[in-house]
Parts: structure tokens; sequence; C-alpha cells
């Protein structure tokens, strides 16, 4: 029953295969073809690997305008840690957006265009740069189909592939002109998005031995503010009902416009409020008690908006029957415009006050008649103030990417051959657009008294401190030299034994040029007596270059050891040379010192193997199996990052040291504290080891009648040595008692005041367990009205635990330690009804509810509502987040062989996000903008002309 066609060639390969590659036409030739997860050429019926085939037809029915929204909403998706776009919004997420398979974090998926690497995401700083790649740096329209390889790969590939693979195949062979354009517009405002692309191939292959291909892509996403939708509009000021109990999320800022002071004595005012008796006019700030607060979360964007220019070139030209040489080209050009929060910016006064006492007029201005009138001895005070002036903060995140391929492929000496040289990069840009300042510039504006933070000037502004330009830049180089080859050996009782062997090597350099804004207050001689900045940006940067070389050989043997029943063992080994750093810096907070070029980090040395197996024992049932090996490299970043200030928290939390200075003079509120991110360059056992993992799958599929079949998958992954970025920050704060080494305190920030500096330097955390089942039901019948389909594919999470130093941890169906969710339960089913020349596609896509953020009482972060609505002590909140369940509809009409009209509504019952009190992974609040859409229900068009 299992015939040899591309649609049961995706079925009998699939674990939790999607169904949407049902609709891929048949083809029942024989030419032999590489499938993502292995090295040797077959006839493609012949494969039973666990890959998902997604064709250009099924990715057209999904209504994806991006790579990212294609990839993120598979099932085999099923939570993590993984970037979205709405994480670029304060959340470090740079601009850029990752896949994760199987809750897995996101730098175990490798992404692959045409089976070939390419360049990862550099990251700023240790700010990313786990070698994970940005989707957002690859067109969606260039794209003929994807391979998702749901098992692990690093006996092929090497590095990276612990959870699976993402393969992109791009179109060739393409003879005609295509221009299409897609459109989505939600029905509340904000948040619409548009593509267009244009594609045209001449000559045919088969006939002209040659074939060119041009493909151009403009894509556009338009932004959506907090303030349009429902579910964020409330920012961090949200009620919930605990235990029949009124509470409040109580996530404000006390930096703030009117500013608030801050006495060293613990003493905390606000001069405009106690003459006003309000805070002013701006609906996100209010009064509690004697200060000013701002709701900040209110401000923010919860989709950033973003735009892509992509050309994609590629060539085959065919020298003889048994060669053929190829090259291809992607560039594109990536802008995200990220606005959130205006800056949050404490200054000295007093003694804390910046040399010379530029601010000794607010001083003695404000702070001396309330000592005059209270009697406080105070010396020094920090002011928390809130630039309203100068406008939310907003950053241009920029990718340029380059990837170039020239190879060939053929057969010699009875050897199917592929060699390639590829050149990969991405170079990235941090601009700022709004709403940050110059320091020297906007504390010239208070000390001449042209503009007052803490009692506002009518009139007063910040345009001439305004800052622009580019902040930070980094460019990642990828250059791979790959050679692969298979062929047939010798017959057994079930067919004819292959081998393929390969080897690969590759150079990778990740420089950082910074500004002489970012590089302000990084601690090193130079910039000792430097006193100017970006108000509300990052700062206390270096430069940075180092590069690394790894090396990397496998083979592979197929043997079908009986009729209809085939082994498959693969091995590998990979060499990684340390990391050469050419600008290397001391550790030391506050104080940096350059040192000489020197390696960093350990090299390593790991063999990999893989053996699978497949066997149909009769036609209508298929049994497959794998277990293997994999590991993954520390990135380069991950060793040779150097220490700078990264960001504020973005949660706010209890002074974690009480009775410091630091704690007595900010007091027992909720505050934002600092980052700091680092590599880990130390060697030995000091240094960060190699990831390495355990995984295994066990299932198979029956098909018990033509139309219809069911799949089943059970799979697990060990990991041990698991490195993480650094102790997450809502952890750090909650046993700060145990991991007070981790924490500088005190912390000078480089604007000046006295804080307390969390250190996040990457580490091998220990062991972690990952298990599921992926399942999958299809049913296709022909009815007198036209072709029925219904396909129904899904992941069921068993665990997903972890360690952190203080134990075990989980994610599954919780909020966990590392502030990440693993869905229980994540599936898609997709009704499918063909009449003539219409298709009608209905899709659900649901996610399982799981427990939210957790809050103690005593972390005020939720706070008791009285009968009057005042707020009370803190309470604490153990509160779930609900399912989540989105349906959406196109019908597609073939107006004519070269004209297709599309037409649809995504999220038709305008389901909104559920209700999360979650207050880290970007500035959101009120949902997690990682796993929910906030869009609301939008009309879809969209537009194919072939000619």
């Amino acid at each position: 029953m299992f015939s040899r066609t591309r649609i049961c060639t995706a079925l009998l390969a699939a674990m939790a295969a999607n169904a949407w590659a049902q609709n891929a036409p048949t083809d029942t030739s024989t030419q032999r073809v590489e499938i993502t997860g292995s090295a040797i050429r077959r006839v493609e019926s012949e494969g039973a690997l666990p890959v998902t085939v997604i064709s250009r037809d099924a990715i057209d029915k999904t209504g994806a305008l991006s790579i990212t929204e294609l990839i993120q909403k598979l099932p085999a998706m099923t939570g993590g840690n993984f970037q979205q776009s709405s994480s670029s919004v304060n959340g470090n997420g740079n601009g850029t957006t990752t896949a994760a398979i199987h809750g897995l974090d996101q730098k175990y998926t490798l992404v692959l265009l045409n089976g070939r690497r390419v360049a990862p995401f550099g990251g700023f700083g240790s700010s990313g740069g786990d070698g994970s790649v940005n989707l957002e740096s690859l067109p969606l329209d260039a794209i003929e189909r994807v391979e998702v390889l749901t098992d692990g790969a690093s006996a092929l590939y090497g590095s990276d592939a612990i959870a699976g693979v993402v393969n992109f195949i791009t179109k060739k062979n393409q003879t005609d002109a295509e221009v299409s354009f897609n459109g989505t517009r939600p029905t509340k405002a904000g948040g619409s998005k548009w593509s267009a692309g244009i594609s045209k191939g001449f000559g045919d292959f088969d006939k002209d031995r040659n074939n060119l291909l041009l493909s151009y892509s403009h894509d556009v996403q338009n932004k959506l503010m907090a303030s349009q939708r429902e579910v964020s509009r409330r920012g961090g000021l949200i009620p919930v009902t605990i235990d029949g109990q009124s509470a409040e999320l109580y996530q404000p800022s006390s930096n703030s416009l009117p500013a608030n002071i801050y006495l060293d004595s613990g003493t905390k005012l606000n001069p405009y409020l106690a003459a006003n008796g309000n805070c002013g006019p701006n609906p996100v700030v209010f009064a509690s008690g004697t200060r000013c607060f701002t709701n900040y979360a209110a401000t923010v964007q919860d989709i950033p908006g973003s735009k892509r220019d992509s050309v994609f070139i590629t060539d085959h030209f065919k020298v003889n029957e048994n060669t053929t040489l190829f090259a291809e080209a992607l560039w594109s050009k990536f802008d995200m415009t990220a606005g959130f929060a205006p800056s949050a910016q404490p200054m000295g006064l007093g003694t804390e006050d910046l040399p010379g006492q530029p601010l000794n007029n607010l001083w003695q201005k404000y702070v001396v008649p309330y000592q005059t009138a209270s009697g406080d001895t105070s010396t020094g005070a920090s002011l928390h103030y809130r630039s309203f002036d100068g406008g939310d903060r907003t950053d241009e995140w920029e990718t340029i990417s380059h990837h170039y391929v020239l190879g060939a492929e053929g057969t010699a000496m009875n050897w199917d051959y592929t060699a390639s040289v590829t050149l990969s990069s991405n170079q990235d840009q941090d601009k700022l657009v709004n709403g940050y300042l110059d320091f020297t510039k906007f504390v010239n504006l208070i000390s001449s008294g042209a503009y007052d933070p803490i009692v506002p000037i009518a009139g007063q502004s910040l345009a001439s401190a305004e800052l622009h330009g580019t902040f930070l830049k980094t460019k990642i180089s990828q250059d791979v030299f790959s050679l692969h080859a298979s062929r047939d050996l010798f017959t057994l009782p079930g067919g004819t034994s292959s081998l393929a062997l390969g080897v690969d090597v590759t150079r990778q350099k990740l420089t950082q040029d910074t500004s002489a804004m970012a590089e302000f207050g990084n601690g090193t001689a130079g910039e000792a007596s430097a006193t100017d900045y970006a108000v509300g940006g990052f700062y206390g940067y270096v430069p940075m270059s180092a590069s690394r070389r790894n090396y990397g050989a496998f083979a592979e043997l197929l043997m079908p050891i009986a009729k209809k029943t085939e082994l498959t063992g693969s091995v590998r080994f990979d060499r990684y040379d340390r990391v050469k750093n050419d600008e290397p810096f001391t550790q030391v907070p506050n104080n940096l010192t350059p040192l000489p070029s020197q390696e960093e980090g350990n090299s390593f040395s790991h063999p990999t193997f893989k053996l699978s197996f497949r066997s149909q024992p009769v036609d209508m049932l298929l049994l497959r199996g794998s277990f293997g090996t994999g590991f993954k490299a520390p990135s380069v970043n991950q060793i040779a990052a150097p220490l700078a200030f990264s960001t504020n928290t973005s949660g706010s939390y209890a002074c974690p040291f009480p009775g410091t200075p630091v704690c007595v003079a900010n007091g027992t509120d909720p505050e934002q504290w600092d980052l700091i991110s680092s590599g880990n360059p130390a060697s030995g056992s000091g240094g960060l080891k190699a990831e390495t993992s355990h995984q295994w799958t066990l299932g198979g599929r029956l098909e018990p009648a033509k139309g219809l079949s069911f799949g089943l998958d059970y799979w697990g992954v060990k990991l041990k040595n698991q490195i993480l970025a650094g102790i997450p920050e809502g952890y750090a704060f909650a046993n700060a008692a145990s991991l007070g080494s981790l924490f500088v305190n005190p912390y000078r920030d480089p604007s000046g005041p006295q804080t307390i500096g969390l250190i996040q330097k990457p580490f091998n955390a220990g062991s972690a367990d990952y298990r599921g089942l992926d399942w999958e039901f299809n049913v296709s019948e022909v009815t007198p009205i036209g072709r029925l389909s219904a396909d129904l594919s899904g992941t069921h999470m068993l665990k997903a635990d972890y360690n952190l130093p203080g134990g075990r941890q989980t994610d599954l169906g919780r909020f966990g330690g590392d502030n990440n969710v693993v869905f229980r339960d994540i599936f898609r089913l997709t009704l499918g009804m063909q009449t003539g020349d219409f298709t009608n596609t209905l899709s659900v896509n649901y996610k399982s509810g799981y427990k939210d953020q957790a809050f103690t009482a005593d972390s005020g972060n939720v706070l008791a509502v009285g009968p009057d609505g005042s707020l009370g002590d803190g309470v604490a909140y153990n509160g779930r987040v609900s399912a989540y369940t989105t349906a959406d509809w196109q019908t597609r009409w073939e107006v004519t062989k070269q004209l297709r009209l599309t037409f649809g509504i995504n999220n038709i019952f305008d389901a909104k996000p559920p209700l999360s009190l979650k207050i880290v992974g970007g500035n959101q609040v009120g949902y997690d903008g990682r796993y929910a859409d906030p869009t609301g229900c939008a009309v879809a068009v969209g537009a194919t002309y072939r000619f």
C-alpha cells in the first residue's frame, strides 16, 4: 500500500510529519536525490527519515509571509527558548528570530540553505551569538520547499544539530516569470503586513544544459503598539483575582517625569507631586505615596515594524553528462525598528554627582529646602528620571546578509559527488533612531537651567540633545569548504548497500566595532575620564576580533539487510581549535585592561555516531527507529565576548542584599537593577566544555487503507554539560543568598550611580532531559463535490527538565526557572476541500495551558487591592495561563493557468492571547509575545501571476 510517490515519501519519512506535504505533486521518476539527514543519494521513495516536507504549495496555503511565521507555527516548535520579533522590544532580541525544535534551546537547531550552513547571528557583546541563525535573513519567496528533520544529526552535520535540522531548499530550473503579492490587514488598527516578489528563469536545464534564476522580494511588517490591543494596553498594572482576593500585578518604574529623588537616608520624595498633588498630564505616569511612577509597559510595541529586501540568484550549468557547475548568491537586508519606553536614567546628586557637580543646581533647588524643613542629613542622592520629552527609545536593527556558493556536482569513478565553497556573512548594526540622548548635552541643558527633570518647565525640549547614528556594529563571516561523495557498494539480501564519505573545513571570524558612546564606562584607562554616553542605551563595550577553525569528516553506510528492511550507520569526527582573540580584555567590572592577543577557551575533538533502521514487515506497516550521539561546541562569542554593561533587568525586584548601603538607599520596593554580560575565556576545567547528547526515536506508521494513515514516534534527548548564557535574572534574584558570587554589590553603573549588578557569564549548567511523542493522522477522500482531506498532527511533551545551580528545574507545562515555557501539547488541524478551481483550507492551531510565572508575597510584584482600591501588601501568585486556540481560513481560486487569487481570514474568531503576568522576555506585559500573537483577526489577500 505504500506507493513510491513523493506524498508517501513524506509520510514514511516523517516523524511528527506535517500533513502540509500531502499536496506535493506525484513524481515517479527514479532520479537519485539527497534528503536532509543523509548524505547518501538514493531514489527518494526509498528513504525513511524523520523529516517533515513542506512543499511550496503547502507554504502558500499557510498564508505565512515570512520564514519566521512559517517555521515557528510548526507543532514541533513546542516552545522553549527561541527569539520572536517581540523579543527585540527591550528583550535582547537584537532584531533576530530563530527556530527551536522540541522545546530545546534555539542553538540546538541547525539551519541550512540547500544543505549548506549559513552564517549565524553574531550578537552584540555576549548578547545572542550562541550559533543560532537569524531566520529574518532568509526570504520566503525564494524557497521551493522546507525539510525539517526532527532528530539529532550531529553524526552528519557536526555541531549544532542536537535537536534537528531545518533545511530551506530554493527554487531551481524555473523557466517562466512569476509575480506575487500577499497582504494581511487586521480588523483593528496596527500590525498590517505585506510582501511582493518577482522571479524569472532563463533556460531549461534539461534541454539547454543551463538554467539561470533571478528572484527579488520585498516584505513589510508594520508596527503594533501595546496601546492598540486590549491584552497589552494596561501595561504593567493588571488586575487579577487570587483565591477570591482582588490583587494587581504592579510593575511600574520609579524612573519618571517628574523625577523622584532618593536620598541616602532612604527617604524618597517628588517635589512636583508635593507641590501639585499630581504627577502631570502624562496618562502613563501616576502618583503612589510620595512618588511618581511610570507604567512603562503601556508605551512599548507588541510587534516592531520591519522590512526586508532580498535578491537571490542561482545558476546551474551542465558541462557534460557527468559534471554540473553551480553557483548561488543571496543578498538580503533586514531592518527592524523596535521602540520601547523612553529612557530610564538614574543620575547622582550631591556626593553622587558627576565631577564638577553640574547638577548641583538641582540639589540646591530641591534637596536643600527639604533638608532644612525635615532635618535630613543626607550628603548624596540619586535621581530617578525618565526622558519622556525625548520620545520612545527606538533602535533600527539592521542585518545585511551575504551568502555565496560555488561548486560542482556529478559522477566520477562511480561516485556521486558534490564539492562546494561557501562564503557566508552577516553584518549587524544597532542604529539609534529616536529617544536616546547625548548625556553631556543633556546635563548641560539641566545645569544651564534650560531643562528641569524634577519640576518640568513649560515648553522645555530635549531636541538639542537627541542622539542618532550607528551605535554598535558586528560582522560574522563563515567560510566553508565541503566535499561529499557516495556510491553503491555490494549487494545484500534487501538490495544494494551504499557508502557516503565527506569532509569539511570551516573558518569563522567575528568582529565588533564600537562607537565612542558605546565604549563609555567600559572600565578601561582610556574611558576613566570620559563623561559622554547615550542616555538610555547600552554602554561599557569594547572592540572585539576573534576567530576559530574547525574540521570535520564523516562516513555513512546504508545496508538493506533484508527485503524492506535496512540499517544505516554513520560516524563523524570533529576538531575545533581554541578561539584566537586579537583584542582580549580582563573581566573585572569597572576595571577592564587590554591584553595581548591570545588563544582562549578549550579546543574540542569529538566523535559522534548514529544508528537507524527502517522495516516494512507488511505493506500497511512501517517501523523505524534510531539511536545516536550529538554535540554542540561553544560559540566564538560565548568564549571571547568581552565584559560589558548589558542593560537593566526586564523585571523589578526587591534589593537582594538587605542592610547593605545600596539596599538601604533604594528601600524595599522592587527596582530594576544592572545586568553585566561577558564570555567565558578560561581554559581547562574552568573553561566551557562542549555540550553532548544521547538521543533516540522509535515509532512507525500504519496505512490500513488508501488515503488513511496514522503515525506515532517516541523520541528523547539527554544533554550533558548544557551551556547557559548566565543565570536567568528571575532565578538569580530569587536565590541571591546562595548565588552571591554572581552579584557585584556595589556596582557603579557607567552613568554614575551605585547599584547592584548581576554578572551573566556562560557556564556548563549540567544535564537536561527532553522527551515526547510526535503523532499524526491523515485522511484523504474523493467525494461527489471534490477531494476532502483532514490532517491532524502534533507533539505531546513528556519531559523538559534541566539543571540550574539550585537543582533540577522543568519548563514542562510551566514558566520555568530559565524564563521559558515548553507546552505539553501543541497540535495543528488542517481541513481541505478542493472543488474544481477552488481550494478551501481551514486550519486550527492549539497550544495547551501552563503555570504562569510565579511570585512570592515578599517579591512585591503582585499586591493586594483593598475594597477602596488601595494597594496593600504583596501576595503570592501561582496562576495559570489558559490554552490558546486560533483558526485560519483560506480560499484559493485558480482563475487561469497563469493567475491565482487567494482570500482568507486569519484568527477568524479574534482569539486574544491568554493573560500572563510574566515580567521578563521583553517589555510586553499581559501576555507572552514569544508564544502568542496579539494581532487578532485579520483579512488576508494574495495574487500570483505566471507568464
